[in-house]
């Protein structure tokens, strides 16, 4: 600080005490100051409100006035200015309410010399300097943080807009190829029933396989739509009865079982878990409908059942199938990925993929355990901390 100029106001309505500061300033050769006095509160704060200092030294007592006051204030438009406070004897109390008010240090008057008056200067012009540094930091913090959440805003906004042209895009395009896919099947139909005896063995086949492809189109667009609601729709929590969805599903399964010979083993689950009713009943009919579709000629058996562990329940459905081989089982809860070996069963690689939406709307996840021509067991989670009633 040696060499700089130090602007420095004093409020004091004592003349003698100006006299006396402005000596002890005068006898610090180290310390170039710039003098200010203002006698009165009217005059300081004017002084304030018109330059600014680095310094403001200030008398507690200002006639009707006090120092306090005037801190209060001017400070408001002085936040660069330190402020320290001249005090008396014993006004400890006033001392307390100085720093709280902003003051960064305090002086009592009788105790003053040059040595401490400089001192306390040049650690308030510090210790202010410092702060503006930190406010400076602060507010550019705070302005980055601004544009970024409004980036962050303007990024959610142009999300969602995608999002909804996606979806509609994929409504559009299941729209336009259900209706064409279904007429095609029909015609396909018609034309091997009618013209049965035209055709020769080629021509029947054609027929067939213009059925089956037709309707393999019909199925890939309802998974599609299916899973799209499912991760649109919101789901119902509440309480329901396992037992009663084992049976829904034997119930809708029982003539695949019958024609696959396939039995059916329940394991006594939990009685009631919170969940959303439709959504486990969609979960168990999809991992039961591809335990029959890919289990090969070897399956003959599927359970089902729920285990309770800490913070979830998880629901299992198990055959003893030919199994996924050695490949990795969690890649076939992404979207429409498929066997190799299966590329020629029906299907449209989203069973599993609803099932992990489903899971993950649950606050759970999935997994499964698969040994080559020993089987296959999907496990799906679901937090016991499930509000009841509708989230999404």
């Amino acid at each position: 600080m040696a060499g700089e100029s130090i602007r420095i106001l004093l409020v004091e309505d004592d003349a003698d005490d100006y006299i006396l500061v402005r000596e002890m300033l005068s006898s610090v050769s180290e310390l170039s100051a710039d003098l200010k006095w203002a006698g009165t509160y009217e005059e300081a704060l004017s002084e304030l409100n018109r330059l600014r200092y680095d310094v403001c030294l200030l008398d507690y007592r200002l006639g009707s006035h006090t120092g306090l006051e005037l801190l209060n204030e001017a400070r408001r438009n002085n936040a660069g200015t330190a402020f320290i406070l001249f005090t008396g004897r014993g006004d400890h109390g006033i001392d307390l309410d100085a720093m709280r008010a902003g003051a960064v240090d305090y002086l009592d008057k009788s105790q003053i010399t040059p040595l401490l008056l400089e001192r306390s200067i040049r650690y308030g012009i510090s210790r202010k300097q410092s702060e503006m540094l930190l406010l400076k930091a602060q507010q550019e913090l705070e302005q980055r943080v601004q544009e970024r959440t409004a980036d962050l805003e303007a990024a959610n906004a142009a999300l969602k807009e995608s999002v909804e042209k996606t979806k509609l895009f994929a409504y559009a395009i299941s729209h336009d190829l259900r209706s064409p896919a279904v007429g095609l099947c029909g015609l396909a139909k018609r034309l091997r029933d009618n013209y049965h005896d035209i055709l020769n063995e080629k021509g029947r086949i054609y027929c067939e396989m213009m059925m089956k492809g037709a309707n393999h189109i019909a199925c890939l667009v309802e998974n599609i739509n299916v899973f799209i609601r499912t991760k649109e729709a919101p789901i119902s929590i509440e309480w329901v009865n396992l037992k009663e969805i084992f049976r829904i599903i034997r119930e809708e399964f029982s003539s695949a079982f019958g024609s696959h010979r396939v039995n059916w083993i329940e394991h006594d689950p939990p009685r009631v878990i919170k969940a959303d009713k439709q959504s486990l009943i969609r979960v168990l009919r999809n991992l039961v409908e591809n335990a029959l579709k890919y289990g090969g000629e070897g399956l003959s058996q599927i359970e089902v059942g729920c285990k309770e562990a800490p913070g979830f329940y998880t629901l299992w459905v198990s055959d003893n199938g030919g199994g996924l081989g050695d490949e990795d089982p969690s890649k076939y809860f992404q979207l429409f990925v498929r066997r190799e070996a299966n590329k020629d069963i029906e299907g449209a690689g989203l069973g599993l993929a609803i099932v992990k939406e489903i899971a993950e709307q649950h606050h759970g996840k999935v997994w499964a355990e698969s040994m080559p021509e020993k089987g296959t067991t999907f496990y799906v989670s679901i937090s016991k901390d499930l509000p009841e009633g509708r989230s999404i």
